[in-house]
């Protein structure tokens, strides 16, 4: 095995490991937040609800290369845009309803946190969707 080639898959497996430890950390964090005290509110339920899909799908893409869904099975860059998205979707609308319940500076900021953290999670998902726009191509390849 050359030395490109080798390299390659180690950082497809350092990219995966990191994407399966921020899933872990969002669980932790959905566990933490059941913990003091749990959501109160349907929409709190719901973001929770987003925040734990995203981390298990990203916890999965760091454990499992492929993973069967029915008939056919889906290699980790499609469950990884996947849990991205879904984390990208959760964070925006954590900003939107932060702009909406709190209108002051302190939530505006908040809201613009988690408005950028959106986006640049929607970056990523689309960088793991497509396959390597940006990234080398060769960091998504499945063995």
């Amino acid at each position: 095995m050359d030395e490109e080639r080798r390299m390659s898959i180690l950082t497809t497996n350092s990219l995966r490991r990191r994407l399966g430890v921020c899933g872990g950390v969002t669980l932790a964090v959905v566990a933490g937040l059941f913990a003091l005290g749990g959501p109160t509110t349907t929409i709190d339920l719901f973001l929770i609800g987003w925040l734990a899909f995203g981390g298990l799908a990203l916890l999965l893409v760091g454990i499992r290369d492929r993973i069967a869904l029915g008939v056919t099975t889906v290699g980790w860059p499609r469950i990884a845009a996947v849990g991205l998205a879904v984390l990208s979707v959760a964070a925006s609308s954590a900003g939107f309803l932060q702009l909406l319940t709190a209108p002051s500076v302190w939530g505006a900021l908040i809201a613009c946190l988690a408005l950028g953290t959106s986006l640049i999670l929607a970056f990523g998902a689309l960088e793991c969707g497509l396959g390597g726009v940006q990234l080398d191509e060769e960091l998504f390849t499945i063995e």
